[in-house]
Formats: structure tokens, sequence, C-alpha cells
């Protein structure tokens, strides 16, 4: 079967955007099926092109490829150049359709991939033209997201835009795929499609790839691992925004600090609060915390490896419904896999990292749960401490795998 999939912020590892559909290509190709990938050309995560190329092809295995078409750069991901961005994706992929039905045949099953919902207009008009089967994926509810995580009125003309560009596109699809845990209550419970034609597809984790890139610690920068050194360990990676609870994090840190505890704490990532984290960080002298950059996602395995705790946070201040369907966060899984016990800031008590053993579950927004938890955790006993780690483990590896996630795929293409 010929399967491709639509999808604008995928990339290869190497280039360090999201893995699932490197991850999804490998495990179909794996069991026989021709895979190709198309994406965007310019990272949204590095704001750097991949390539300059107006459509560049690269080889995953010799059943699976990347696409890569050109797109408009873009600075800020909150900005109008990026939605231009958006829609010249589609533009883009539409443009290049022949030259790679040309080179790696018609397919036979399109996918469209939606963390913005005009990828499914491209895959769609591509599954039309070549009597292909029209799969849509979902990895972000827009316009749910904003109308319960920021208040935005559902008659407020972005609501209703992109409200209909959903139902056109799950009208259409014959089935539809969503990764957040808890995506049916929403497009099932609230928006009426049928059950039958959804199917939960979390994120898949190649255990052996993280096993192997936990093995690089020394190839860590320097800095972060003589900060580290022998100490007890909690570490974040990802975006450095409001909603991911970094200050609060910060304050457990001071409040830890205060204690006099040997706990430290180390920050991966980017973004806008990067500056306003430093600054808490020098104004409280706190030498048990660095603040980094990104880092390769490659090299994050073997940082997460060496973690005790791992930290997270999804919430909209004073918003007990924000996020109420989940979210797509792999860095989750990878927490889970890592053997780290997890502290996690969330208004779902049902949370799979509270209900599998993996950690705890905490109150959004509080630095004080936080702190209590991670000197929880720190004066446990080293067996007692492991137990997290291995039911979490236990968990990823009975639902989150890529061999068991790639059999959920293969079910709904053998239809």
């Amino acid at each position: 079967m010929n399967i491709w999939i639509i999808d604008h912020y995928s990339s290869e590892p190497k280039h360090g955007g999201i893995s699932r559909q490197y991850d999804f290509a490998n495990g179909l190709s794996s069991r026989g099926h021709k895979v190709l990938v198309v994406s965007s050309a310019f990272s949204h995560f590095s704001h750097k092109y991949i390539t300059t190329e107006e459509c560049m092809t690269s080889e995953v295995n010799p059943n699976a490829y990347y696409a890569y078409v050109r797109t408009p750069e873009y600075s800020e991901n909150k900005s109008a150049k990026r939605f231009l961005n958006t829609l010249a994706f589609v533009k883009s992929v539409l443009k290049n359709e022949k030259k790679l039905v040309k080179k790696f045949g018609k397919p036979d099953v399109v996918v469209g991939c939606s963390i913005h919902p005009f990828t499914w207009i491209a895959a769609y008009k591509i599954s039309q033209k070549y009597g292909a089967r029209f799969i849509a994926e979902v990895r972000d509810l827009w316009p749910a997201s904003w109308i319960y995580n920021k208040g935005l009125n559902p008659k407020h003309p972005k609501a209703l835009l992109f409200s209909t560009l959903e139902k056109w596109a799950y009208d259409r699809a014959e089935t539809i795929i969503y990764s957040m845990s808890k995506g049916h209550e929403y497009i099932s419970d609230i928006l009426g499609y049928p059950r039958e034609k959804m199917i939960w597809i979390d994120q898949p984790m190649d255990c052996e790839r993280f096993d192997k890139n936990a093995e690089r610690y020394n190839e860590l920068p320097a800095e972060i691992r003589e900060f580290i050194g022998d100490d007890f360990l909690c570490v974040f990676g990802g975006y450095y925004m409001i909603y991911e609870g970094v200050y609060e994090m910060l304050e457990a840190a001071k409040i830890l600090s205060d204690k006099g505890l040997p706990v430290k704490f180390v920050f991966v990532g980017s973004g806008k609060e990067a500056e306003g984290m430093q600054k808490y960080v020098d104004d409280n002298n706190l030498d048990n915390v660095l603040v980094y950059g990104r880092i390769s996602k490659e090299l994050i395995p073997a940082l997460l490896r060496r973690a005790q705790v791992t930290l997270a946070h999804l919430a909209v201040k004073n918003n007990p419904n924000s996020y109420r369907f989940d979210a797509s966060k792999n860095k989750i899984n990878e927490y889970m896999y890592s053997g780290s016990c997890i502290v996690y800031g969330t208004c779902l008590k049902d949370h799979f990292v509270k209900t599998s053993g993996a950690g705890y579950t905490i109150t959004p927004y509080s630095s004080e749960e936080f702190a209590d938890r991670i000197e929880t955790v720190y004066m446990m006993p080293e067996e007692e401490r492991a137990v997290f780690g291995r039911k979490a483990c236990e968990y990823i590896k009975s639902n989150n795998t890529l061999e068991v996630l790639t059999d959920k795929y293969e079910s709904i293409l053998n239809k």
C-alpha cells in the first residue's frame, strides 16, 4: 500500500521537528508499505530552512521518504507571517504533487495531519485526484483549543472558520485519528461523530532509538554535564511559556534551595519566557538552576535518563477547563520511558501519568506542590523511587511502542 502522510511540521529527528510521522514511516514501511511524508522545508521549531530547494526528498529507508516543500519563513509563531506560511504549505504541496507522484507513485491512502487544519485541504484534494482514501489526523483541536483554553467566543469569525473546516474534513474522512487521550469527548460527544469512525493513536515511542540515544550522555554540552555533577536532578524540556508552568518550577527550586536540599534543576528548550526565567534565577541567586537553550532532540534521552524527576505542566491560569481533552505531548511519553518520576501540573486528575503509577499530577500553578512532590521523591529510598519508572515503562511498552501503535494504524488501513 502506498501511503502519503501530509504533515506541515514533521521532519526527520536530525532536523529537530516532530518525529511522530518519521516513526510511523519506519513502522509502516517495515510491514511492507511504501510511505511518503510531505512536510515544510522551513522548520517551525528552529525557524531555519532544512533546505532552500523547492522540493527536496530524503530517504528514511528504501520504502520510506520525506519530501520537504518550500514555504516562506517567519520569526514568530504568533504572527501573520506564520499564518501565511500555513496557507503557502497547502499551495506548495499541491504544486509539487505531480512531481512526487512521478517519483513515488500514486497514493492509495492520504493522511492529512492537523496541527493546522489547512493541511486537510491539500490531503483531501490529492486523495480525490487519485481515487485514494482520505484519513484526517488531528493533533490540536482548532477551534476548541482557543474556545476552552483561551475563552474565544464560539461565534468569533476565527472560531466559525475553523469549526466549518473541521466539520468539512471530518465529514469527508474515512477515519479520524486523534492523538490526545480525551479527543473522543470532543469529536464524538460534542460534535456528534460516531465512535467507530475514530481511533486514538497516541505519540509513538521508538524505545530502541531512545535507548541508543540515552547512551550519549557524554555528548551533552559540557556546561550541562558539569552543572549536574552527581546531584539529584529534575529536568524540564520544551517551551519556555507561562502555560508550561516554568515559573512555578523555578519557585519550587527556590523553596527547595531555601530548605538546603541538594536538588538541581536543568531546563532545556526555548520560548519567550527564557529571559524572564534567567532573570528570576539571577535575582534569587539560584545556584541550583541551569536555564539552557535548545539541545539536539537526539540527545534529550540521555538527559532524561539521568534525571530522577521530570517536570511537566499544561494549563491556563484560572481556567479549570483548560486542556480538558488533553494534548499531544510527545515529551510525556519520553519522560515516562526515561525511568524518572513525573510531576505534572494538569487539570486532568485521571491522566495516565497518575493512573499508570508513573508519577504525580498536581494542581496547576502550584509551586508548593511541585516542591512538595519533588521533596517526597528525593526522600524516598532508591528502590521505592524506581517503582515509578518501572510502572511508567510498563505502560509505554503496553500502549505506546511503535510496534503497538503501528498495529493500530494498520487496523484502519486494512479496513
